[in-house]
């Protein structure tokens, strides 16, 4: 019986071979598992950067209070952990100034800071944070390990498909009773 090979490849259709629907197949899975853990390891990132400015902001939480504190704004609040400009800064106890100065968080950190409840300073919160933040440099490290490596990414690629075999294969529902008529 005939079959119809037309596909869109590359941006145009094409009548195609088995095997070019095949390479064209694998090259597409490779693809979407390069966007997928692309975007899983931006955002471990993303998270990690996080993490890193709220592990600092603990070791050095008297001074934040205390910029928190003589600040008029969430604006100058936030200029003074990311630049370390004090100008708008009316410290009530002396002796933050300078160290105030020293602080150079990034914005993402700054804002988690500033978002950041108090109760997050519970010597179990910042263990839990700790390892938390294991975890994720831990999973870049996995990320980068697939994106790498193509063997690896096939190991995962079959992996993922053996998942979902598993998931959805059922056996067959109805039986061949008398096969050698069927031939």
């Amino acid at each position: 019986f005939g079959v119809n090979m037309l596909a869109v490849a590359d941006g145009r259709p094409e009548t195609l071979s088995l095997k070019q629907v095949i390479e064209h197949h694998v090259d597409f899975v490779f693809d979407v598992t390069t966007r997928k853990y692309t975007t899983l390891l931006n955002k471990e990132q993303e998270k990690k950067e996080i993490q890193e400015g709220l592990i600092a902001a603990c070791d050095c939480i008297d001074l934040i209070i205390a910029i928190l504190r003589g600040s008029k704004n969430l604006k100058d609040a936030k200029a003074c952990l990311v630049n370390g400009d004090i100008s708008n800064i009316h410290f009530k106890v002396a002796g933050f100034e300078e160290d105030a100065k020293k602080l150079h968080f990034t914005g993402r950190q700054a804002s988690a800071i500033l978002e950041m409840r108090l109760y997050k300073l519970i010597g179990l919160e910042i263990l839990a944070l700790e390892k938390e933040h294991r975890e994720t440099l831990k999973k870049i490290a996995e990320y980068k390990k697939i994106l790498g490596s193509r063997a690896v990414m096939n190991q995962v690629i079959k992996d993922d498909l053996a998942a979902i075999k598993a998931e959805f294969a059922i056996p067959r529902r109805t039986r061949i009773e008398d096969g050698a008529e069927a031939v």
